[in-house]
């Protein structure tokens, strides 16, 4: 497949998205209305999670509300491949839990799949998509995790909106996507965060409790808002891309990093 092609279906899915309306507030109301016409819940529990023999625990369905235990979990990967992906941290609960929603589109087949290997939890959200453009509202993955500290969080979602909120201690935080705006408020990786998009905006905020920091931001295609004071500041502006360089806090080499990049998009950086 040459560039021409790829570029072609980077920009036709993320047409599609935009007329799916891929938002944070559809995504709501898209789960609250599937979880009118189904109200069944399932629950799964893994007790024994310390093997490194992989585990399928659950196929959700139709807004069903899954748990799992992480108390064995020292890691977490949540692949997607068209979807609204929410990751929620909640001090409140002591066990993971998500709700799929297929949302009202009859464009694709989905379902969730999940595994553990060697100490790492991993939902997968497949898709099967039956129209070129989907018009319909994308199917919806919201996760709730309990405050604990985890090693790793990566989400790659192929196409489709990123949010990660609130609460939660990770070492590294790694999101991606190929077309679709990524959202992290008040989370950070303790020692490295890596948020990249090819098309998509990036919005991050910092917690109010950040350590020293150093900050990489760049886009090939767009603007930076940076609201937050840096340390040692470098901008480089070409004809379209820009980059910004700095340290938030005091200015050390062995800082954690935050590297946030997207091919074409608007990045905004604040507290």
């Amino acid at each position: 497949m040459n560039n021409n092609m790829k570029l072609a279906m980077i920009l036709l899915a993320a047409a599609s998205i935009g007329l799916a309306g891929c938002t944070k507030e559809s995504s709501a109301t898209s789960t609250s209305g599937s979880s009118q016409q189904d109200s069944t819940i399932l629950t799964n529990t893994i007790v024994n999670s310390e093997t490194s023999d992989i585990k399928n625990v659950s196929n959700t369905l139709k807004g069903d509300i899954s748990q799992i235990d992480v108390k064995n979990i020292h890691s977490l990967k949540i692949q997607g491949t068209a979807a609204i992906v929410t990751v929620i941290g909640d001090k409140q609960i002591n066990q993971a839990q998500w709700e799929f929603s297929k949302g009202n589109t009859k464009g694709m087949d989905a379902n969730v799949t999940t595994s553990i290997q060697d100490g790492t939890l991993q939902i997968m959200l497949k898709q099967e998509q039956k129209k070129i453009i989907n018009t319909e509202p994308l199917p919806s993955l919201t996760i709730h995790l309990p405050y604990k500290d985890f090693k790793y969080l990566e989400i790659d979602n192929e196409f489709g909106n990123i949010f990660v909120e609130s609460e939660l201690s990770v070492q590294h935080l790694n999101v991606s996507s190929i077309a679709g705006n990524i959202t992290v408020t008040d989370v950070i990786g303790m020692e490295s965060s890596n948020i990249s998009t090819n098309v998509g905006n990036v919005e991050f905020a910092l917690p109010d409790q950040s350590a020293p920091l150093y900050v990489n931001l760049s886009t090939k295609l767009g603007n930076i808002d940076n609201q937050v004071p840096l340390e040692k500041a470098t901008n480089t502006t070409t004809v379209v891309s820009k980059e910004l360089h700095g340290y938030v806090g005091e200015a050390q080499s062995e800082s954690p990093t935050l590297n946030i990049s997207t091919q074409a998009g608007e990045i905004l950086f604040k507290n």
